[in-house]
């Protein structure tokens, strides 16, 4: 029986161990599974962080591209005036082209500019050289609306010719409207 008893307690030791073995396998086996799963989602993963890592990149050149040329922009639209160092934001839909300066002289009698109506005035500022709407307004000192409607009843009355080849338009005095500053200035003279 010893025999016997020593072969059992021997092949169950070797069992168990065999058990024990088995089940480490096992668990080696699937953490490599697992492990190669993983490996694989992280691979993925970074590729994607990759990607858009890249895009923000690319996003920033464009960003930095976009500023530097409205840098280059702004420079160039830049006045002689001093610039403010608060930007602008309202968005200006059209741009004047630029124009020869223009001097606008004050005359002595423009105390009797009430007494002979604003259309004397103008007619005698049209009568030295060929004015824009917005000089002739910034003369009045009228708004913009009252200065066009001026504008529009002197050209009608046949007083002033409008250039509509150019942008603003540039009011000439015609005839007519020498003859009625003659008319008018006539009377002052004596």
């Amino acid at each position: 029986m010893s025999f016997l008893d020593s072969d059992l307690v021997i092949s169950g030791v070797l069992a168990f161990l065999a058990g024990m073995a088995s089940v480490m396998v096992y668990f080696r086996v699937r953490n490599v599974g697992v492990e190669r799963r993983y490996k694989a989602d992280e691979t993925v993963i970074e590729a994607v962080v990759l990607e858009y890592t890249r895009r923000l990149c690319d996003y920033d050149n464009v960003i930095a591209e976009l500023s530097a040329k409205v840098d280059i922009m702004e420079v160039r639209s830049e006045t002689p005036r001093t610039v403010t160092s608060q930007p602008s934001h309202h968005a200006q839909p059209h741009v004047a082209p630029p124009s020869e300066p223009v001097t606008i002289t004050q005359h002595a009698n423009v105390e009797n500019q009430e007494a002979n109506g604003t259309t004397d005035y103008i007619l005698k500022l049209l009568a030295e050289r060929p004015l824009t709407s917005r000089e002739v307004q910034q003369s009045v000192g009228r708004t913009r609306e009252h200065t066009a409607r001026l504008m529009k009843r002197l050209h009608d009355s046949g007083l002033v010719s409008r250039d509509v080849n150019s942008k603003p338009f540039r009011y000439n005095i015609t005839d007519a409207g020498r003859e009625r500053l003659r008319e008018k200035l006539a009377p002052a003279a004596v």
